[in-house]
C-alpha cells in the first residue's frame, strides 16, 4: 500500500519530528544596533545557547572583543528566541522583541554607567490571564503549531516609545488574546520605568496574510507599518500623532504602482527629512527603494526610487536600510550567489541628491553568507550583519571611519567556534565539573566536535549506535553526520580515532542501527536516500585514515525515512516515518528481511489509524522477538510503535498480515516519541518529546508502562527528572536507564525499581544554560558497550566519549 501525501509544514515535520534544520540556526548578525560604547549583534538562536544581544568594545589596539552578553532571564530559563528584531536609542534603552507562545512582546535593558547591561523587564502586550484554565490533557497539531511556531515580534523604538507588532496570519498570530493579527500596539514608558499602552492601531482594509507589521520604523509624530503582501505588492501604511490630543490615526497607505510581488514594504526607514521604502523582491532591477517626501501642504509624495547598479535578480537590495546624516547604506544580502553586499551613497546636500560610492567589499565572504541582512551605521562606526556565513552560526563586520573621512576595511567578530577538542586522558568529574561541562557520576573520557568527524560548518550530529567487532572486541561509534555516517574507533577512549566516512544525500536527522556487523542507516528529508549498508567489518584495517568509504548495498524501497529499527533477533529493518518515495507504508512499519544484510528485501507494511502530523505515522519503536511474561505472544515477532498519540503494540510475525495487538496513551500526551524495553520485557520506559515544551509538565518526564499483559498495557507510574528539559532518545541495559535528554545531555537513571527510576548519574553536553525545553543537546547515548563506555551525540557539539562511574563499577 503506497500513500502520498499532501504538503506538511516544515515547522511540524523538522521540530517534532526532530529533524532541526542541518546547521546551528543561531544567525549571530540577523539585527545589529550602534550604543556610544558598544557595537550589539543579535544571536536570535538558541541551538548554541540561550538567545543573546553580544556587546562588542573596542579595544586600545583598534580591535572589537566582546564586553558583555545581554540576555533575558525568561529567555535563558525557557528556551526562547528574541526575534530578530531590536531598537536602541541615544538613553541606551535596548529593546529586543520576543519570539514565544505567550503575552510577552518585548525585553528591555539598560546599559549602566558600568557598562553592563541589565534587563528591566519583560513587555507585554496584555496581561497574562490568572486563570489559565484546566491544562490540555491531549496536545493536538494546532498547540504544536501554536508553541513551535509563534508569531514574530518587531519593534520600534524613538525616546519614551515603543512600537510592538505581532506578524502571522490570520489564526496563527491571534493567540494569548493579542485578537487581531493586523495590529500593532504603542507603548509608553512611564516616569517610574514601566510599560502602559497609549494606543493600538487596527488598519483599514489589510489582509490578514498582509505580514502586517513586518517593518516598523517610529518617530515623535510618525509611524510606518510594513505590510508586504498586502495586495500582493505590498503596502506601507502611516499613522500619525496628533500631539495636541495625543490619539494616533491612519495618515495614508504608501503603495507602489507595480502590482507584482515585489515585497514593497519590507523594509522602512526615515532618512533625515525623508521616508525610505524597500521592495527588495523587485526582480527586475534586484530590488529597489521608493523614496516619500512630504510636500508644503505636510502630504507624503514619491521622489522617485534608487536602485542598484548592475542589480540581479535574487540581490533583495533594500532588505537592510541605515542612515546617517551624510550617507545612506542598503544591504543587498542575495547578491554574489547570496555573498551578499551593501550599496553605499553619499548625501550631496548642495545639490539634492545621492551619489553612489563603491560597495562595501569583505574579504572572507562566502556563497550563502548573506552580508547586508541588517546594518548599523553612526557617525564613525558602521556594522553589517551575515547571519548565514558559517553554516548560518553567523558572522558581522565592523567598520571604523578613518582619518580621511572613508572607511577601513573591516573586522570580522562572531559568537566564538565550536567547541574545543579534548583528548589525551581522562577527565575525571570532581565537584561536578569536567573541563567546564556540568556532571555527576559521569568522567570525560573526550570529546570531538562535528569538525573532528568529517563535518563542515553547515553540519550537525543526530543519532549514533555502536558496534564491537566481534573478532578483535575493538569498539566503534558510529554517528549520524548532516553528510553522511562517521566512524570513529573509540577501544581506547581517551584516544579515539577517526577512520572515515560513508556519505550520504544531506539530511538533519538520520537513524542508525546494526544487524551481523552490517550498519544500516536512514536519512530524513534526503531525497533519494534510501536505507544504506555498509559492512563494518571493513573498518578493521583501515590504512590512511580518515578515508570515504562507498556502502556494500543501497536498498531503494524507501527514498527518506526518519527512523530505523533492527530486530536484530528475527532479522528484519522497519525503516518508519518515510517523507516520500518508494513504499512509504504510509509513513508506518516498512518491513525489510535483512538475514542477508547486502540484499535486503521488502516483507509488507503496517499502517496505523494513530497519529499527531498525520494519521498512521510511526515516529520510532521497538521489534523484539517477544520472551516476556504474557505467554500467548512467546516467540513471536512484536513491536513497539511510537506513533506521536499512543503506544501501538503489533504482532509482526506474519509480514503479510500483521495484527495489532493494543495501544496506549496517557494523561497529558504531547507527542509519543521514542521508548525501550526492559532486558524481561516487561516494563516499557517512554518519552514524550514535547509535553515539557507545550507545558503539559514543569520537569521531563518519563513514562513507565507495565506490559504483563500485552493485550492491556497500563501505566505503572512516572518518572520526572530534576530539569525541564525536552526528552529524547533513551535506552535499557539491565537496571541501568541512559536518557539523551537534549540540553540537559546523558542522564543515567537506575531502574533496579522498575516502578520508581532515581537519577544516579549525568553529564551536560551543553554548558550554555539551564537546561530549558529545545530541542539542542545531546540526540542518543549508546550504552551496550562492555567496556561500559557511553557514547553520546550531541547535534551542534559532536560526539562526548564518557564513562559513568556507577556503584558496581568503583574499584
Amino acid at each position: 500500500m503506497t500513500r502520498t501525501f499532501g504538503t506538511i509544514s516544515t515547522a511540524t515535520l523538522l521540530l517534532v519530528a526532530s529533524s532541526l534544520p542541518l546547521s546551528a540556526q543561531d544567525q549571530f548578525g540577523s539585527s545589529v544596533a550602534i550604543s556610544d560604547a558598544d557595537v550589539l549583534v543579535m544571536k536570535p538562536g538558541t541551538a548554541s545557547g540561550p538567545a543573546t544581544v553580544y556587546a562588542f568594545r573596542r579595544a586600545d589596539d583598534g580591535s572589537w572583543e566582546l564586553g558583555g552578553r545581554v540576555r533575558a532571564a525568561q529567555a535563558t530559563e525557557a528556551g526562547e528566541r528574541f526575534s530578530t528584531s531590536m531598537a536602541l536609542a541615544a538613553d541606551e534603552l535596548l529593546v529586543a522583541g520576543a519570539d514565544a507562545a505567550n503575552a510577552v512582546s518585548a525585553f528591555a535593558f539598560q546599559r549602566a554607567a558600568s557598562g553592563d547591561w541589565t534587563e528591566t523587564e519583560a513587555i507585554r502586550l496584555i496581561e497574562e490571564s490568572a486563570d489559565e484554565g484546566p491544562a490540555e490533557t491531549q496536545t493536538t497539531l494546532a498547540t504544536v503549531f501554536r508553541i513551535l511556531s509563534p508569531p514574530r515580534r518587531v519593534v520600534a523604538r524613538d525616546g519614551d516609545r515603543v512600537a510592538v507588532a505581532v506578524v502571522g496570519s490570520g489564526g496563527a498570530a491571534n493567540f494569548a488574546g493579542t485578537g487581531n493579527a493586523a495590529s500593532v500596539r504603542i507603548l509608553w514608558r512611564d516616569s517610574d520605568g514601566s510599560w502602559s499602552e497609549e494606543a493600538r492601531l487596527d488598519p483599514e482594509g489589510v489582509e490578514d496574510d498582509a505580514q502586517f507589521g513586518s517593518a516598523l520604523a517610529l518617530s515623535s509624530h510618525t509611524l510606518l507599518v510594513g505590510a508586504p503582501r498586502h495586495e500582493n505588492a505590498g503596502a506601507v501604511f502611516v499613522f500619525s500623532h496628533d500631539m495636541d490630543t495625543g490619539e494616533w490615526t491612519q495618515e495614508t497607505v504608501l503603495q507602489p504602482e507595480d502590482t507584482t510581488g515585489i515585497g514593497f514594504g519590507t523594509t522602512v526607514a526615515f532618512a533625515e527629512e525623508r521616508i525610505m521604502v524597500a521592495a527588495p523582491g523587485n526582480a527586475e532591477v534586484g530590488g529597489s527603494v521608493f523614496v516619500y517626501s512630504r510636500n508644503d501642504d505636510g502630504e507624503l509624495t514619491g521622489e522617485g526610487s534608487i536602485v542598484p547598479e548592475n542589480g540581479a535578480p535574487g540581490d533583495r537590495f533594500g532588505s537592510a536600510i541605515a542612515a546617517t546624516r551624510s550617507e545612506l547604506w542598503i544591504g543587498a544580502p542575495g547578491a554574489d550567489e547570496g555573498s551578499g553586499t551593501v550599496h553605499r551613497f553619499i548625501r550631496d546636500h548642495e545639490a539634492g541628491m545621492l551619489r553612489p560610492e563603491p560597495t562595501v567589499a569583505v574579504a572572507g565572504t562566502g556563497d550563502g553568507f548573506g552580508l547586508g541582512s541588517s546594518i548599523a551605521l553612526s557617525r564613525d562606526v558602521a556594522v553589517v550583519g551575515a547571519p548565514n556565513a558559517d553554516g548560518r552560526v553567523g558572522r558581522a563586520v565592523v567598520f571604523v571611519r578613518t582619518a580621511d573621512g572613508g572607511w577601513d576595511e573591516g573586522s570580522w567578530i562572531s559568537p566564538g567556534g565550536e567547541l574545543d577538542i579534548i583528548t589525551g586522558g581522562e577527565v575525571r568529574c570532581t565537584d561536578g565539573q569536567a573541563s567546564g561541562f556540568d556532571c555527576g557520576n559521569v568522567d570525560l573520557q573526550a570529546f570531538l566536535p562535528v569538525s573532528e568527524i568529517g563535518g563542515d560548518v553547515t553540519e550537525s550530529v543526530s543519532d549514533l549506535w555502536g558496534w564491537t567487532d566481534p573478532e578483535s572486541g575493538r569498539e566503534y561509534a558510529l554517528v549520524g553526520r548532516s553528510g553522511g555516517a562517521a566512524f570513529v574507533d573509540v577501544t581506547d577512549p581517551s584516544m579515539p580515532v577517526y577512520l572515515g566516512a560513508v556519505e550520504a544525500n544531506r539530511s538533519g536527522a538520520r537513524d542508525l542501527k546494526v544487524y551481523n556487523d552490517h550498519l544500516f542507516f536512514t536519512g530524513d528529508g534526503a531525497g533519494e536516500h534510501g536505507l544504506v549498508v555498509f559492512d563494518l567489518t571493513r573498518l578493521r584495517d583501515v590504512e590512511n585514515a580518515p578515508v570515504s568509504f562507498e556502502p556494500d548495498a543501497v536498498y531503494d524501497g524507501i527514498a527518506s525515512a526518519h527512523n530505523l529499527i533492527i530486530d536484530t533477533d528475527a532479522g528484519f529493518a522497519y525503516p518508519v516515518g518515510a517523507s516520500g518515495g518508494g513504499e512509504t507504508c504510509g509513513g508506518g512499519l516498512h518491513m525489510v528481511d535483512i538475514r542477508d544484510p547486502v540484499n535486503p528485501t521488502f516483507a509488507g507494511c503496517y499502517t496505523d489509524t494513530e497519529g499527531l502530523i498525520y494519521a498512521g505515522r510511526t515516529h520510532d519503536g521497538q521489534c523484539v522477538v517477544y520472551d516476556g511474561p504474557d505467554e500467548n505472544f512467546s516467540g513471536r515477532q512484536i513491536c513497539f510503535a511510537s506513533n506521536e498519540t499512543v503506544l501501538r503494540i503489533v504482532d509482526v510475525t506474519d509480514k503479510e498480515n500483521p495484527q495489532p495487538i493494543a495501544a496506549i496513551s496517557y494523561p497529558g500526551r504531547a507527542y509519543i516519541h521514542q521508548g525501550w524495553l526492559t532486558d524481561d520485557h516487561r516494563y516499557f520506559y517512554l518519552d514524550d518529546e514535547l509535553d515539557e515544551l507545550v507545558g503539559n509538565t514543569d520537569q521531563t518526564r518519563t513514562l513507565i508502562l507495565d506490559l504483563e499483559d500485552l493485550t492491556d498495557p497500563v501505566v505503572a507510574g512516572e518518572y520526572f527528572a530534576s530539569s525541564a528539559a525536552t526528552d529524547h532518545n533513551l535506552y535499557v541495559k539491565g537496571d541501568r536507564m541512559y536518557q539523551a535528554n537534549y540540553r540537559a545531555g546523558l542522564r543515567v537513571v537506575d531502574i533496579s525499581d522498575r516502578e520508581n527510576p532515581v537519577e544516579i548519574g549525568y553529564f551536560d553536553t551543553t554548558p550554555y544554560d539551564n537546561n530549558p525545553p529545545g530541542f539542542a543537546g545531546a540526540w542518543t547515548a549508546y550504552p551496550f558497550f562492555e567496556s561500559g563506555t557511553v557514547i553520546v551525540s550531541s547535534r551542534n557539539e559532536g560526539l562526548f566519549i564518557l564513562k559513568p562511574r556507577l556503584p558496581e563499577l568503583v574499584p
